[in-house]
């Protein structure tokens, strides 16, 4: 079995207090005492921050076999690599299955209509690993800007 560790981008908490610094501001205007509103917005803040270090921190890749297994958060399964029929190397999927914690991954296309995001430390060499198991995988490389 190989474990491959994600790459981590700090992009998501630069999102996360985009999206955070409205509804704080919200909260403030809205509520009747000041230190309601600090407490609030310190709630709201502290869950937020601990979702994204968790999801940081518990996302894993492995190759078990003939098995490639994904996990982050509560975002788990798996893919069996005979089924895989292409890579996308260095790109970004914005929406779907996307255990993942950075842009410029991996994007495997399996089964007839299925695809799933992963962001490796180092894509070449799960794309190595995964191309031992399987050959038949067409690999398409997307340069990185």
């Amino acid at each position: 079995m190989r474990q491959f560790k994600p790459k981590r981008d700090l992009s998501q908490f630069k999102l996360a207090f985009l999206i955070l610094i409205p509804i704080i501001t919200l909260i403030a205007i809205l509520s009747d005492s000041w230190q309601e509103a600090v407490l609030v917005n310190t709630i709201i803040s502290a869950l937020l921050i601990s979702m994204l270090l968790i999801i940081m921190y518990t996302t894993s890749y492995k190759i078990d076999g003939e098995i490639l297994r994904y996990r982050s958060f509560f975002l788990f399964g798996k893919v069996s690599i005979s089924d895989i029929r292409q890579l996308e190397v260095g790109k970004t999927m914005y929406v779907g299955i996307k255990p993942a914690t950075a842009k410029h991954g991996i994007i495997v296309r399996y089964n007839r209509y299925d695809e799933i995001y992963i962001s490796p430390e180092n894509n070449q060499e799960v794309v190595q690993a995964l191309l031992e198991i399987n050959p038949n995988i067409e690999v398409v490389d997307y340069p990185e800007k």
